[in-house]
């Protein structure tokens, strides 16, 4: 493995200590040895699902189930979100009903490619509650910094938020710091996280309700974002190392598992 140009004090000495880590195994791992960021250039953004069990036959049904079909067609090719509808008056769609213990139909999940629920909809499925988890404006201004960016540090605040300035300060200059050691381009995103319109993207960050305080996470490849705190003594030198792990992270295992990152549900 070829370690990163070294990074200033203080964060040498957590490179110090990565590169230590990393050292031993190296030849032993050195077929499957690969960085985040590599991984993340190669491979397809995990997807959503949204999931429809219908029971065809009653309006409120065979409406949802043509709803779902015009949102496939509208967002399936600008979102990492698949489609998929169950009938459960067929023997497959009443098994798979059951086992969801589902009961009252039309009911529609918003699955997380990790199983958990970003939404549930009960009752006739209406485009409106599916679009607004698609987009928003901070879901369009990072993905367009992500096409131009190895990795883009998303900001959560505004200006009357306690810790605007420093959250700003810190990632504007932990991006001119790995710009300069690394030569890794890093952008830096502002999304106001009390604008109704990012409810879901905040909720997909793990966060249910606007924080008090601004708060800055990592975004990296085509939309994974690492939400995991990595220790560090303030906010840049946590944003800075992060990159540095990204950059060098083994996917065998260990550092690499650590910093892998929760995709995100992204349109535009």
């Amino acid at each position: 493995m070829t370690p990163p140009p070294m990074l200033p004090r203080p964060l040498l000495w957590y490179g110090l200590a990565l590169l230590a880590a990393l050292a031993a195994p190296v030849q032993a791992v050195r077929a499957c040895t690969v960085s985040q960021f590599e991984l993340s250039e190669k491979e397809e953004l995990p997807r959503y699902t949204v999931l429809l069990f219908y029971n065809p036959g009653t309006k409120d049904n065979d409406d949802s189930l043509d709803t779902l079909k015009a949102l496939a067609k509208k967002w399936s090719k600008r979102t990492n979100v698949d489609f998929e509808a169950y009938d459960v008056s067929t023997k497959r769609g009443g098994k798979i009903a059951k086992y969801w213990q589902v009961k009252e139909f039309p009911v529609t999940y918003v699955l997380a490619p990790t199983g958990w629920c970003l939404a549930t909809f009960k009752g006739k499925l209406e485009a409106k509650q599916v679009d607004v988890l698609m987009t928003s404006p901070g879901k369009a201004a990072l993905l367009d910094a992500l096409k131009k960016n190895k990795a883009v540090f998303l900001v959560l605040s505004n200006k009357k938020m306690k810790g605007h300035a420093a959250s700003l300060k810190a990632a504007k200059q932990a991006a001119k710091a790995v710009n300069t050691a690394m030569k890794i381009k890093v952008g830096t995103v502002v999304v106001d996280p009390t604008d109704p319109r990012e409810a879901k993207l905040l909720q997909n960050l793990g966060i249910e309700k606007a924080p008090k305080e601004a708060r800055v996470y990592v975004t990296f490849g085509k939309g994974r974002a690492v939400l995991q705190e990595v220790e560090a003594e303030d906010t840049e030198e946590r944003l800075a190392f992060t990159i540095q792990l990204l950059a060098t992270a083994d996917q065998c295992g260990g550092f690499g598992m650590e910093v892998r990152g929760e995709p995100l549900l992204l349109g535009k």
